[in-house]
């Protein structure tokens, strides 16, 4: 089985590309995942020769782009990645390491400033800045020219794809918060988008997305005044589910382009969302099933504590991606989610019935380095 690392190009850079390599193949790690597209943050560093605790520039990319590509959304090149390739550098100091290029798709929240008729916006008109609108063509076009940019110029066999659609409204924006408690409807009423383009989007396709939109404007308010709402869920409403389906099929149409477009010998995988339970990754327009015909894979996330919840999970990303499907698991061999060697062994027996392409590993950056000891003794 193929297992996967994903990197940051500041750790590569930072370690040297030789010593982060050669960890990695005693690892038994045979592939990475280097973030080409990344957002904002503030990390904590637990073996980093200095600068323990690091802040990624927002919305900016970790490769050389080509300005010919893009329209009015540009990419912009990140400080750290101006004088230093790290995917050049893992080409040369690690060549037998298989490289794919880890893109942060519609989560950027400086385009979303700078162009604030592009991001989703709630029933209500307000602007999401940390979420481009997979609905708006100029959106589309830039996702497409960013996988196709680096598929060309990149030494990369595969590009991912992390945030390939709409966002759910509690995203880890900067000091997000609240003090009312949001309820499972009142969240997912939250995250729906109602921008121009949705809304014709939908309207073309027979759906009333204006009257969706005052349906909930109606529901929040009387929410917000004194928490009445439905009993259930968004995804388990009739009146909601044309709506969900054609956000679905915006977005694996958008990965099926992308995948349409790569050249010869660059496959594509889907990271569908980051979130846990897998069974919400609806909010996000992610429909396993849709985004496994899209793309040459399924990278899910098993972000759970404990082998039952974690084999749990993966079964039923299996049932909703279906027999055919080519998935991999990510998995995180850290706090809060696994903490010793044997409970990584335990998980990684738990999902062998899923019938996983490959397994990957979640974060090099993030982990202590005798989490690279517990990979290395499954595989050795």
């Amino acid at each position: 089985m193929k297992r996967r690392m994903f990197l940051y190009p500041w750790d590569v850079r930072d370690e040297g590309a030789d010593r982060v390599g050669a960890r990695l193949a005693a690892a038994g790690i045979s592939s990475v995942a280097v973030a080409t597209s990344y957002h904002a943050g503030k990390f904590l560093r637990p073996h980093a020769p200095n600068g323990r605790v690091w802040y990624p520039e927002d919305g900016t990319v970790y490769f050389r782009p080509d300005p010919s590509l893009y329209g009015r959304l540009k990419p912009r090149v990140a400080q750290v990645a101006e004088d230093f390739d790290a995917l050049s550098a893992l080409a040369r100091a690690a060549p037998a390491l298989a490289r794919a290029g880890w893109t942060v798709g519609l989560h950027n929240s400086r385009l979303g400033r700078a162009h604030p008729d592009l991001v989703c916006r709630t029933a209500f008109g307000d602007p999401i800045r940390s979420a481009l609108c997979p609905a708006q063509p100029e959106v589309r076009d830039y996702l497409a020219a960013l996988c196709l940019d680096q598929a060309r110029n990149c030494p990369v066999e595969e590009i991912s794809i992390e945030a390939p659609g709409y966002q759910a409204y509690r995203h880890n924006d900067h000091h997000e918060f609240e003090l009312i408690e949001l309820t499972p409807r009142a969240a997912s009423l939250l995250g729906l988008c109602f921008c121009p383009a949705c809304l014709a989007g939908a309207r073309s396709a027979g759906i009333d997305a204006a009257g969706l939109a005052a349906q909930a404007r109606s529901q929040l308010e009387q929410f917000f005044a004194d928490g009445t709402e439905g009993p259930d869920d968004l995804a388990d409403d009739p009146v909601w589910q044309p709506f969900l389906d054609w956000r679905a099929r915006v977005v694996a149409e958008l990965m099926a382009r992308i995948r349409a477009e790569l050249p010869a010998g660059v496959s594509l995988s889907v990271i569908p969302t980051v979130r846990s339970p897998l069974s919400l990754c609806w909010r996000e327009g992610s429909d396993l099933a849709r985004l496994a015909a899209a793309a040459d894979r399924l990278a899910i996330p098993l972000y759970c504590a404990g082998a039952e919840a974690t084999g749990r999970e993966a079964r039923a990303a299996r049932a909703a991606a279906g027999p055919e499907a080519r998935l991999s698991f990510i998995l995180r061999p850290s706090w809060p989610t696994i903490r010793s060697a044997e409970e990584l062994a335990a998980v990684l027996e738990a999902v062998t019935g899923a019938e996983a392409h490959s397994i990957e590993y979640y974060n090099y950056g993030h982990i202590r380095l005798q989490s690279l000891d517990w990979i290395g003794r499954q595989v050795h």
